[in-house]
């Protein structure tokens, strides 16, 4: 093996790198299973060969590279390498080779006979042959003077200047810290209506951070108010995770931030503990707006099972929720989410008519890559179409990501925990519809509770305003 090759099948924990030792112990394994079954170098050389006829980075693969890797494989991302230049790609090459064959990378999940996704990031036949063609060649640089120059990665946002951003305060996540969620409140001083465009989010200390989800609550909610059941009140916003592109709903479309509203983050941080594995992070969240109310409203409905409750060393569970469309509906994007033991997950369509099409078909769900599935073309569905979101979790010893097969698991926020939602952008045709669309469905075993709870809620607000104004207008009177 030359003695430029990476020795990462032979490192230990503590030879690690804080960077390294900053993500997550699952990703981190997912990644290198991937890449460490190999020699990743010859003891050769590299090769500069300028035959026309051969594959080169300078001419094939740093254009290919550019495109679909470096997203994520670049410095201060959750990648365990940079693929931004010749020299840090060649060291790699048949772990690029193999991982890319494998099918392993890029990252995606999507059961090609089912639909076609605009975030796809697959590979052609034609450009995997091409990469293991330059690797069979000893991985030649070509002319690098004519090669591509890298994309540039700055801190500014790839949607546009926004209108505003919400940051949180500096949050330390600490050596010790593996699993920990944290809600922020961040202030809000808008005090008009605004419709949000777009949305982006900006984590300083991406390499820790799982994911983070943003909402809308009224102006007196706080966190205390919110956490837990009490979710079902706010108003999902966004959700970010390590290679996630920025939301920009169809234009058109959009979700409206009322005037005053309280900024919530939910952040999920999870890493490997350890020394050197901490730092801060201060996430922004920032947002563009239409100049007016736009044609039709979007809204986010989160379809749950929350009364998971899988055996120890049940390799099948399956999980199930839905959501009965009351108008002609667009659907615009899916996002499946669930932990460590979830394996699949599928969206299908019933219609009224019996006639079922499958809208997303995740075979081989990854916790580690929380990806959302846009359909080229808005889906449109009748009215009394049900969604349903079927999901498979394996507890059994035979899962490599299960934490503890020896347990009994429910739903829950911790990664050992489960969860099963799946996230669905829609809006109703009818533009008077509009105005309430639900935005969360469990089991029909559960809903009636639920409805009981969601209606209860909603007189409590309704008699709380009520009360509001009439004390107003009975402040005025005495002025008066």
């Amino acid at each position: 093996m030359g003695t430029d090759s990476p020795q990462l099948e032979l490192r230990t924990d503590a030879q690690h790198s804080p960077k390294e030792n900053a993500m997550s112990a699952a990703r981190y394994l997912a990644v290198l299973v991937a890449l460490c079954f190999t020699v990743p170098v010859w003891s050769a050389p590299p090769s500069n060969s300028t035959d026309t006829g051969a594959v080169t980075w300078s001419d094939d693969i740093a254009p290919l590279v550019f495109e679909k890797c470096v997203r994520c494989h670049r410095p201060g991302q959750t990648a365990p390498m940079s693929l931004l230049s010749y020299d840090e790609a060649r060291p790699w090459a048949k772990s690029i080779r193999n991982v890319t064959t494998a099918r392993t990378m890029p990252p995606w999940f999507a059961n090609p006979n089912h639909g076609a996704f605009v975030e796809d990031p697959t590979l052609t036949d034609a450009q995997i042959e091409m990469l293991g063609k330059w690797v069979e060649s000893g991985a030649p640089a070509g002319d690098l003077a004519k090669a591509p120059q890298p994309p540039t990665f700055t801190t500014d946002w790839q949607m546009g200047d926004p209108d505003v951003i919400f940051t949180m305060e500096p949050f330390t996540v600490t050596d010790e810290m593996e699993d920990h969620y944290q809600w922020v409140q961040v202030e809000n001083h808008l005090s008009e209506d605004r419709w949000i465009k777009s949305m982006e989010v900006h984590a300083t200390f991406a390499e820790a951070v799982h994911h983070n989800l943003t909402y809308l609550g009224p102006g007196d909610a706080t966190i205390q108010s919110v956490k837990g059941a009490g979710q079902i009140d706010l108003d999902f916003v966004s959700g970010w995770g390590p290679g996630v592109e920025p939301m920009v709903y169809p234009e058109g479309y959009g979700k409206l931030l009322p005037a005053n509203s309280t900024v919530f983050f939910q952040m999920h941080y999870h890493k490997t503990p350890g020394p050197g594995t901490g730092g801060i992070d201060q996430t922004s969240v920032a947002m563009s707006f239409y100049d007016e109310k736009p044609e039709n409203v979007i809204a986010t409905m989160w379809i749950v099972d929350p009364i998971l409750d899988i055996a120890p060393g049940e390799a099948a569970y399956a999980s199930s929720s839905s959501f009965t469309v009351e108008h002609d509906a667009k659907l615009f994007n899916f996002t499946p989410h669930m932990h460590l033991r979830g394996t699949a997950m599928r969206f299908t369509a019933e219609h009224p008519d019996g006639k079922e099409d499958v809208l997303l078909d995740v075979v081989d769900y990854d916790f580690n890559w929380q990806l959302t599935y846009t359909p080229t073309e808005p889906t449109l569905i009748p009215a009394g179409t049900k969604i349903s979101v079927d999901a498979l979790f394996d507890n059994s010893a035979d899962n490599p990501l299960n934490p503890d097969p020896t347990i009994r698991v429910r739903f829950g926020e911790k990664t050992t925990d489960e969860m099963m939602v799946g996230f669905l952008h829609y809006s109703y045709v009818d533009q008077e519809a509009q105005t309430d669309m639900p935005t969360f469905s469990v089991p029909e075993e559960m809903r009636q509770q639920t409805e009981q709870i969601q209606r209860m809620r909603k007189q409590q607000r309704e008699q709380k305003q009520a009360a509001e104004a009439e004390a107003g207008a009975e402040a005025g009177a005495k002025q008066n």
